[in-house]
């Protein structure tokens, strides 16, 4: 056995390790952060940690001898829930809880009042295991559920001993993968072709089954399909069905983009693999949207978030990036950027690379959104609101997000953000106990075996200059 000494804030902890061991496999046991947005395979290098002096990738690392490791600073992911807080406890209270890719959100809330008391928002622990969906159902595939069941219980149950109350009931929702690894199943089967989960209806459990402290029983809402989970029903419970004869789209954006568009007669959904751009992984100076992440751009001048100087680059600060350059033609229609990278602040750039990066994203949730207009037979002229729902919601531009190719310009007039509408239509749930059996007839369009999206996909790639 090895000893290893870890250094982190400050504080000092030793533990020990096989000869031959994993770092990255050895930190996670040991329940400390190692980042690794692409899973482990040593792409995106936002894992390197200092050891014995020398900066190493901790998933590439196997350790030989002792060593000293020292680690970066844990810093939490800002995400805005958009809900309105009393502070105000009443007798007659629930939990409500939707499970991100990237944050939780768990809101106390009065049943007496039907309102929100208090919010507490985390980084989704799991995120160690890779920042996407795709990550961690790999990692399921090759380790199993247990530790990343077990790495969520204990934030969760982190977060509920905060609110210093216990509660009959914890409603939950988030996407399938998130869903079964909460309920400790096996996710391994919706990696893989024809993507069976294990179960997609509504469950109720004993909180005594999963661990979970402070509540009594959990619930949670149902899902759509593998790709389309509890948190587009939330969703759709909180926006409601159009009242006229029009449609209405909901978009959550995240690692996965879930596009839903519906009536008050049909409902038809799909999900765009926008990978881990939008959380940074594969971008070179990409981050979360956490202290000193540039989240915005103007006219040359970054917006950073927290007191601090720039870090990195976060979701909304990309496309705002993008945009400028594209209006100033220092990308042009194709993509290709006339400089090897840009600087956007001290140390702080963007590549070509990362433009790339960027397109594949963009063009996936754009030509998911018109598939699913053509599926339907419908026009833009059909569509009443598009509805913007997810953790960078709050700080997206509309105008960025058309001039780069993200939305279509044909919407402009009727987009609307509205934050976590996961969390908001779990409350939503938890208060009235509404019907979802909507989930039940909503029909999911596979992009994957769909020739229109992969002709609009190559074509959405370049870049429209919309000013």
């Amino acid at each position: 056995m090895h000893r290893i000494e870890i250094i982190q804030n400050g504080k000092n902890r030793i533990i020990h390790a096989g000869n031959g061991e994993n770092l990255s496999s050895v930190l996670m046991k040991n329940g400390f952060s190692a980042e690794h947005p692409c899973g482990g395979k040593g792409m995106c290098r936002k894992c390197t940690v200092i050891v014995d002096g020398e900066a190493q990738l901790s998933c590439q690392y196997i350790i030989r001898s002792d060593i000293n490791v020292i680690l970066p600073g844990e810093e939490e992911i800002v995400s805005f829930h958009g809900a309105c807080e009393t502070q105000q406890l009443t007798e007659n209270v629930c939990f409500a809880l939707d499970i991100g890719t990237t944050t939780l959100a768990l809101a106390l809330v009065s049943l007496d009042e039907n309102r929100i008391i208090r919010v507490l928002t985390e980084t989704n622990p799991q995120r160690i295991f890779g920042a996407d969906v795709l990550s961690r159902i790999e990692y399921c595939r090759q380790n199993g559920a247990k530790l990343l069941h077990k790495t969520i219980i204990d934030k969760i149950n982190r977060m509920t001993d905060e609110f210093n109350v216990t509660a009959e009931k914890l409603y939950v929702s988030g996407n399938t993968t998130m869903l079964h690894l909460f309920f400790g199943e096996d996710c391994a089967s919706l990696g893989v072709s024809p993507y069976t989960p294990v179960f997609l209806s509504s469950r109720r459990v004993s909180a005594d089954e999963l661990s979970v402290k402070n509540v009594s029983e959990i619930i949670s809402l149902p899902n759509i399909s593998a790709f389309a989970g509890a948190d587009i029903v939330a969703g759709l419970n909180y926006v409601g069905f159009p009242q006229t004869e029009k449609y209405n789209i909901l978009i959550d954006l995240g690692t996965n983009a879930e596009i839903v568009l519906f009536s008050r007669k049909k409902i038809l959904c799909t999900a765009a693999a926008a990978g881990p751009c939008f959380e940074g992984a594969n971008i070179s100076c990409g981050m979360s949207a956490s202290d000193g992440a540039i989240y915005s751009y103007k006219n040359g001048n970054p917006g950073i978030i927290g007191n601090v100087s720039a870090k990195g680059i976060c979701a909304t600060g990309l496309i705002d990036i993008i945009a400028e350059l594209v209006r100033c033609e220092i990308i042009d229609e194709t993509g290709y950027m006339y400089c090897e990278k840009y600087e956007v602040s001290e140390n702080i750039y963007i590549t070509r690379e990362d433009v790339r990066q960027y397109q594949l994203a963009k063009s996936a949730v754009y030509s998911a959104l018109i598939t699913l207009l053509k599926t339907g037979n419908l026009s833009f002229s059909d569509i009443e609101k598009v509805y913007i729902a997810g953790g960078f919601s709050e700080k997206l531009s509309i105008p960025d997000a058309i001039a780069t190719g993200l939305l279509p310009l044909e919407l402009q007039s009727k987009y609307v953000t509205l934050n976590n509408t996961s969390l908001l239509g779990t409350v939503r749930f938890a208060c009235e106990q509404n019907d979802l059996s909507f989930a039940d007839v909503a029909e999911f369009a596979d992009l994957a075996e769909n020739p229109v999206f992969t002709e609009l996909f190559i074509e959405n790639m370049k870049f429209s200059f919309y000013k």
